[in-house]
């Protein structure tokens, strides 16, 4: 897997290999010590067909598990991926000294030196928390020095280590919504302010389900399909106003001066979320200012070009790998661009018929 690390010259892979291990194990008993402190809390979740479980020191992150209720379960097996979370103030545990300098920080939060084929670290900026797996033990731990976390952590938390460990498995996080039927569904890419969230949200009062807002997770076997990965939906202020049936259901109504309007859907609508659907189109929208909603046949390369920098350039380590494996998902299906027009009630009849008209293999061929 590609990486964006640089080792120094003066570092040697061996001692690179032995430090960024030594620093894991160093994260990990400082977990372990914490929870026998406040007490074990566990969740678990199937994401993408994987048991994955949270394993939290005290109740402070708590807050990191409503994106992803939907997803619970009550399997007690073995997990395949086991990620503990902790934090400094409310377990009175104080970080371990970091071992690297300011200049080690690289692209997206990945820190040089501390990266190898099987450890993999990052420092978010925004929260100065810490994200590190080790993929061998297929364990990971996150830890923050404050358990208020910005926004955009609790709509998607543990971004980092579940890209980093579910690519392994040959799943593919990606930063597009998804909205479908029993006939399958469409996967809606673009960046930000693109109209994805509009475009999702306009469909939970229609016969659509919904996948994702933001983020969801895609899989080729055997064909293309999205998994849900987060319930949570997040709006600028001026968008959110476009629905005033869910300003009510807002998460965060008392900071929406500084925040995006964050909705968890699992809470309200929980039977319209759909775990998995096979992706039959993609779908790029764009505002026009027009009343109704069109489609118009755009190319793979245009598909791609929409979906493949908006996901890469968020995910630390991210790189050529994804880029071929969103290129290989692309070039399997019709790719449109949804022509969104001022009035929201025409946009999921337009994705209806998509559907059947794929359901009953009569699209048009692309020109």
């Amino acid at each position: 897997m590609p990486t964006s690390q640089v080792v120094p010259s003066d570092i040697t892979g061996k001692e690179q290999a032995s430090r960024s291990v030594e620093y894991f194990q160093s994260l990990y008993e400082l977990f372990k010590s914490s929870q026998q402190v406040t007490g074990p809390i566990e969740r678990s979740y199937i994401i993408g067909g994987y048991l994955i479980r949270l394993s939290f020191a005290g109740e402070a992150l708590l807050s990191l598990t409503r994106a992803l209720e939907h997803l619970s379960t009550n399997d007690c097996s073995t997990p395949d991926l086991r990620i503990c979370l902790s934090d400094s103030e409310s377990t009175g545990q104080s970080m371990i000294p970091r071992p690297w300098e300011d200049g080690d920080f690289l692209a997206r939060g990945v820190i040089q030196g501390y990266n190898t084929e099987r450890i993999y670290t990052a420092f978010q900026h925004g929260s100065a928390a810490v994200s590190v797996l080790d993929k061998e033990r297929n364990l990971a731990v996150f830890w923050a020095p404050d358990p208020r976390l910005p926004y955009w952590e609790e709509g998607s938390p543990l971004r980092t280590i579940l890209y980093w460990w579910l690519l392994s498995q040959e799943l593919q996080l990606v930063h597009a919504a998804a909205v479908g039927n029993s006939t399958g569904g469409v996967l809606i890419g673009g960046k930000g302010g693109s109209g994805k969230s509009t475009t999702a949200l306009a469909c939970l009062e229609s016969n659509l389900s919904y996948v994702g807002d933001d983020y969801t997770l895609l899989g080729l076997d055997p064909g293309p399909v999205v998994h849900s990965l987060y319930n949570s939906a997040k709006l600028n202020n001026d968008h959110a106003q476009r629905f005033p049936a869910l300003l009510p259901k807002i998460a965060n109504t008392d900071r929406l001066t500084e925040e995006k309007a964050l909705l968890f859907v699992n809470e309200h609508y929980p039977a319209k979320v759909a775990t998995r659907l096979p992706i039959q189109a993609i779908l790029l929208p764009r505002v026009t200012g027009l009343v109704e909603t069109r489609l118009k046949r755009v190319s793979v390369a245009m598909a791609l070009a929409s979906l493949a920098p908006s996901t890469i350039f968020q995910l630390p380590r991210a790189g050529n790998e994804a880029f071929k494996f969103l290129a290989t998902f692309a070039r399997q299906l019709p790719c449109f661009s949804l022509e969104l027009g001022t009035d929201l009630s025409t946009i999921p009849s337009v994705i209806e018929g998509l559907l059947a008209q794929i359901d009953s293999d009569s699209l048009p061929q692309e020109k």
